[in-house]
């Protein structure tokens, strides 16, 4: 074989080998229409919304874009203005059943104060033990719309709001973005427990003396 002939060889392989990519690149990407692929974080929001669904169910989103993202210094800056405003509710409240000889009442207000006093102490805590990283961001808030289908239903959002952690956990979700941002201090180590605890005291209602 001359070296001409050798290097038209050459040549003719190359080109089969090319071919032989693009084939497979375009036979992927036909198997792929109408199934895309989605990044983590819509990963994440599926597996959330699902996780109330019986069954089988798939969501495909038309639109998801960040909006928003808080540091864990912020986040907790929040909830420290926030308890301090109930801490203060809760003090008048107790000071008027006390005044007005309702022992049940300012009893459960007085627990009240507590759980809202550990609260604020954790919090304080967790910023200064933690200065070095409090400044990182603790989660990221995304708008999107989607539609879901299992067996028995269809699910529209036309307009909802997720927080989603760095590593792509989901915080919460909601159509209210108010609404979420009240849930959002549940990625503070250690705040969903105590709230437990806060919640139980957080109603004002009266109980019968």
């Amino acid at each position: 074989m001359t070296t001409r002939d050798q290097m038209s060889s050459n040549i003719m392989k190359i080109f089969k080998i090319v071919g032989i990519c693009l084939c497979a690149a375009a036979l992927a990407a036909s198997c792929g229409r109408g199934k895309p692929v989605l990044s983590p974080q819509q990963q994440a929001v599926v597996e959330y919304l699902a996780k109330d669904i019986e069954g089988e169910s798939s969501f495909e989103f038309t639109s998801f874009e960040v909006t928003d993202s808080t540091t864990m210094a912020t986040e907790i800056d929040r909830r420290i203005e926030a308890f301090n405003s109930i801490l203060r509710q809760n003090y008048n409240l107790y000071n008027n059943y006390v005044q007005a000889g309702k022992k049940r009442n300012a009893a459960k207000k007085e627990k009240a104060i507590l759980l809202d006093t550990q609260m604020l102490k954790m919090l304080q805590e967790y910023k200064v033990d933690n200065a070095a990283t409090v400044d990182n961001i603790a989660y990221y808030v995304y708008r999107f719309a989607c539609e879901g289908k299992s067996e028995d239903a269809i699910y529209r959002y036309k307009e909802a709001y997720a927080a989603i952690t760095p590593d792509n956990k989901v915080i919460g979700v909601s159509t209210d973005l108010k609404n979420l941002l009240r849930s959002t201090g549940k990625v503070i180590p250690g705040y969903s427990e105590l709230l437990a605890g806060s919640d139980e005291e957080a109603d004002d209602t009266e109980v019968e003396e």
